[in-house]
């Protein structure tokens, strides 16, 4: 790996508490992440697209696409060389309608603006914006989904785990893209997982979900996180809402583009219930998919049109100024769902609150509406814990906050 030169010195010491989390502190997960998962992941894409040459040549439009793929993937050995070498982050050249916020976003960072530098949250979300911008910039390969063989096997390799269910630890952006296999019997874990939710406000969920005091439209909505079987277990929690009258609709915030490798968009979407559907092998799989479509043609489930703002560097507290029209559509709703550690990062903006810090305390006050988060502990930051349970946990696992063994089920009411 090339020798590691950042813009201010590193830090060899955790993060400290009550500031953001940033690459340039050695003992955190960040630099972690900007030394060794993400340049592995960037590799990765690479050898992909090498092996893949020639059907995505095929599919994408013959020699000027294989033009293109090799420009594309020289520009991605370039992409990590500036990651690896700390370099002030450059402007977003786009046609897809975000450039203004992303650029304007970048000019605000003042001398903060290089991956090491920079909070980690925006330094992360700007590589993969920066990785898609490439093939936006292309004539043929604006549509190649770099990830997706990764997002199929995820589904895919996971049917005997999904005749039965549990999920929310096949986050690819965590494996570095290695193939992630849920199998086995769900249910059977479910005591053993109990003891690792070190947060829990379930009943407080259940409560607000089941109370005849509606919100103006009585929606649910998720903003979802991983694809594959976690997207499967999104979609049995909503096929149970809206048969149980918890709900008039469920509603789906997925990403535009590929994204943390795993994200779902209206792609992976579509595939899976397809997918689905279309499992002769497994005839309950086939019904479910069947019937989840019949969802959609109904409106009871639906997928929300695009918007930039979940592929934006932003932290949810300032989505009133920045995305405005998104905030007052997440008021109407009876209930919002955030699903997985980026979402949970993002609540919190990436800044390192004492872990006893109210969960609602850490939203600065970002509440459209009644909102919670599902999430595996995945970074090494969190809120809401009791006093002690931090200091108790790293007794038994200095790591635990990283490892995927544990979650958290927060709630904020309005």
């Amino acid at each position: 790996m090339t020798d590691l030169t950042t813009k201010y010195n590193l830090i060899d010491d955790k993060p400290p508490f009550n500031v953001p989390l940033k690459g340039q502190y050695k003992q955190g997960f960040g630099y972690y992440t900007m030394r060794e998962r993400l340049p592995i992941i960037l590799t990765q894409v690479i050898d992909q697209l090498s092996k893949d040459k020639e059907q995505i040549v095929a599919n994408f439009g013959g020699e000027t696409a294989r033009d293109e793929l090799k420009s594309a993937i020289g520009e991605i050995s370039k992409l990590k060389y500036e990651l690896q070498t700390d370099k002030d982050f450059r402007p977003i050249k786009t046609a897809l309608g975000d450039e203004p916020v992303w650029n304007g976003f970048l000019e605000g960072l003042g001398q903060d603006n290089s991956y090491f530098s920079a909070c980690w949250l925006y330094a992360e979300t700007y590589m993969y914006r920066r990785l898609n911008n490439i093939f936006e910039n292309t004539q043929t390969l604006q549509k190649l989904d770099y990830f997706q063989q990764q997002k199929h096997k995820a589904l895919t390799n996971s049917y005997d785990a999904m005749l039965n269910l549990w999920g929310n630890r096949c986050d690819l952006s965590i494996s570095a893209g290695q193939d992630v296999k849920q199998d086995g019997d769900p249910f059977s874990l479910l005591d053993s997982l109990d003891r690792c939710i070190v947060s829990d406000q379930t009943h407080d969920i259940w409560q607000c979900i089941t109370s005849t005091a509606s919100s103006p439209s009585g929606i649910v909505e998720i903003i979802n996180d991983n694809s594959g079987y976690e997207l499967f277990t999104d979609l049995c929690l909503a096929d149970f809402i809206v048969r149980h009258k918890l709900a008039p609709k469920v509603c789906f915030n997925v990403k535009a583009i590929p994204w943390y490798i795993s994200d779902v968009t209206p792609k992976d979407m579509q595939w899976t219930l397809d997918t689905l559907a279309a499992n002769d092998s497994q005839p309950l799989l086939a019904q479910f998919g069947t019937r989840l479509k019949a969802h959609f043609e109904s409106g009871a489930l639906e997928m929300r049109p695009v918007d930039h703002f979940w592929t934006s560097p932003y932290e949810f507290y300032r989505m009133r100024d920045v995305a405005p029209a998104l905030y007052e559509r997440l008021s109407q709703a009876k209930l919002l769902v955030f699903k997985g550690d980026l979402n949970y990062r993002k609540l919190l903006g990436d800044f390192n609150f004492p872990y006893t810090t109210p969960f609602v305390e850490a939203l600065r006050g970002f509440l459209p509406t009644s909102l919670c988060t599902l999430r595996t502990v995945k970074a090494d930051l969190i809120c809401g814990l009791p006093e002690g349970l931090a200091d108790e946990l790293t007794r038994k696992d200095a790591s635990w906050m990283v490892t995927g063994e544990y979650g958290v089920i927060q709630f904020a009411g309005k």
